[in-house]
């Protein structure tokens, strides 16, 4: 059975219907766009859905490479869980909902449990997925046609467009396509001009993570010094985005940097992305926020602990990543400062194109291995 996994490439028909599958946090839906690119730029005829959950949904509502949105319906399905005759039944009708869609292929890219049960739901005779090894809870069980990247250890957007490989899709490109709403930008704009009148560079903080991972923050008091440092050695605007929850921690460096930081008003993700299109950097752990960063084209300094930057950081020569192995708390402002004032002292544009080489980032890695 496995050696029929591992053929080379099998091209889709030019008209057929793909289902792609990601359903998880904001940077995992970013880090597969550039995979979505390569597939949509090779195959300009196909019908392309994506199943994904609510957080991540208005990052692709709209997107010009996708013709349908489908959301996964996480929150009924949990209460469902505790009646299972209730759950049979949503179940079911998530089923018939995918199927009579009848797609030719479905793509799982997430690599999990329920994943896999999508692609097997959607009823496609072909389902993608990664070999045993490189996905979790079994997945590989519900799939039919298994990749195995080169690597265990590989970046997630090189890991995604080997998966996009499978298709017969190709390309060198690594590109995020995001585009901005007239709306966002015109609010962007009024936002950072209100609260930056002198139109100095503007830095955007990120301290928060999701609860679960609370142990990649950086902390609050770090932020605050770097927010003094950044005005009084840089002169750039310290801006503390937030979400859901960290209204506080957003507050407290503002105050414990004695009001040289900004705490930005509430936002939506998408609202987020324009406002770093328009700044000069992002500050931050590995998170959603910094893949937003790195999506759009703003330079970041991404913080990591004992996370691996090899999985997770951004890709390509305008980013900066430090790492302190046990505890971001141990990388100190003072460094961060020094990266900071390395990246702004070359920008050279207020923005800049995510469009990057994949042959120049992984010369060994490209390609599905045998």
């Amino acid at each position: 059975m496995q050696s029929s996994m591992h053929h080379p490439a099998v091209r889709v028909k030019d008209h057929d219907r793909v289902l792609l599958i990601r359903l998880g946090a904001v940077g995992d839906v970013l880090r597969t766009l550039p995979a979505l690119h390569l597939i949509r730029t090779t195959y300009p005829g196909l019908h392309l859905a994506w199943v994904v959950e609510e957080p991540s949904r208005d990052l692709l509502v709209g997107h010009p490479e996708i013709d349908e949105v489908i959301v996964f319906p996480r929150r009924e399905l949990r209460e469902a869980a505790l009646r299972p005759h209730r759950l049979a039944g949503r179940l079911a009708a998530l089923a018939e909902g995918l199927r009579e869609r009848r797609f030719g292929v479905a793509i799982d890219f997430q690599g999990s449990f329920k994943s896999g049960l999508l692609a097997r739901l959607s009823g496609a005779p072909r389902r993608v997925g990664f070999a045993p090894g490189h996905c979790r809870e079994f997945s590989f069980l519900l799939t039919n046609e298994w990749v195995r990247p080169p690597q265990r250890r590989l970046n997630r957007v090189e890991r995604n467009l080997i998966m996009a490989e499978r298709l017969g899709a190709t390309g060198d490109e690594i590109e995020v396509i995001l585009p901005e709403r007239s709306g966002e930008g015109r609010e962007a704009e009024s936002l950072l001009g209100s609260i930056n009148p002198a139109g100095v560079p503007v830095v955007l903080l990120s301290p928060g993570t999701s609860p679960r991972q609370r142990w990649k923050r950086w902390p609050g008091e770090h932020y605050a010094r770097l927010a003094s440092l950044l005005r009084s050695s840089v002169g750039a605007l310290p801006l503390v985005a937030w979400g859901p929850g960290e209204e506080g921690l957003a507050r407290s460096i503002a105050s414990g940097s004695q009001g040289q930081a900004v705490v930005a008003p509430p936002s939506s993700l998408r609202l987020l992305a324009a406002i770093l299109r328009r700044c000069a950097l992002f500050v931050g752990a590995d998170t959603g926020p910094m893949h937003l960063a790195w999506g759009v084209g703003c330079p970041v300094v991404a913080l990591f602990g004992p996370t691996d930057p090899r999985l997770n950081a951004p890709l390509g020569p305008g980013d900066l990543v430090l790492r302190a192995g046990r505890s971001t708390a141990n990388i100190s402002p003072e460094r961060v400062l020094t990266a900071a004032r390395t990246i702004l002292g070359h920008r050279s544009a207020p923005t800049r194109t995510l469009r990057l080489s994949r042959a120049a980032l992984f010369p060994r890695a490209s390609g599905a291995g045998p």
